[in-house]
């Protein structure tokens, strides 16, 4: 038996692409590092073989965000190392996204809906005692 490490060094071919996972994943650790929170997440490297590095965003408004900062971009990569011409960026949808997740209802227990119907035969007529009353019809 041979350890997974071993396999991917030892043939040529999937050394070459296991060092090119590595250095994109080391470019866009780097690109996000410098890409506000809420952008960085969307953004990632997809080829940085040749002189121009090449990313991909989820979506339309995120790559020309992401347009706007490239000559920043490009300075911080080149203080860190990075030598690159110019930086392509492409939106590239992933379609993996699952359906969005069901909202979590919050079910009240027994003890708080009962204190909440001790509370509603204590208040006085008003808004205040029909908005709990119909609370309370509709959680129990």
């Amino acid at each position: 038996m041979m350890p997974f490490k071993h396999v991917l060094t030892g043939d040529s071919t999937l050394a070459d692409w296991e060092a090119r996972r590595c250095r994109e994943h080391a470019l866009t650790i780097l690109v996000r590092q410098q890409l506000p929170r809420p952008l960085a997440p969307r953004i990632h490297v997809v080829d940085a073989r040749r002189g121009e590095l090449e990313l991909a965003a989820d979506a339309g408004a995120v790559a020309a965000m992401l347009r706007q900062r490239a000559t920043d971009l490009l300075a911080a990569l080149r203080r860190q190392g990075w030598e690159f011409t110019g930086i392509r960026v492409r939106v590239q949808v992933r379609s993996d996204v699952g359906p969005p997740p069901k909202a979590l209802v919050n079910q009240p227990d027994r003890s708080s809906l009962q204190s909440l119907g001790a509370l509603a035969r204590r208040l006085p007529r008003g808004p205040l005692k029909t908005a709990l009353e119909r609370f309370l019809r509709r959680a129990g």
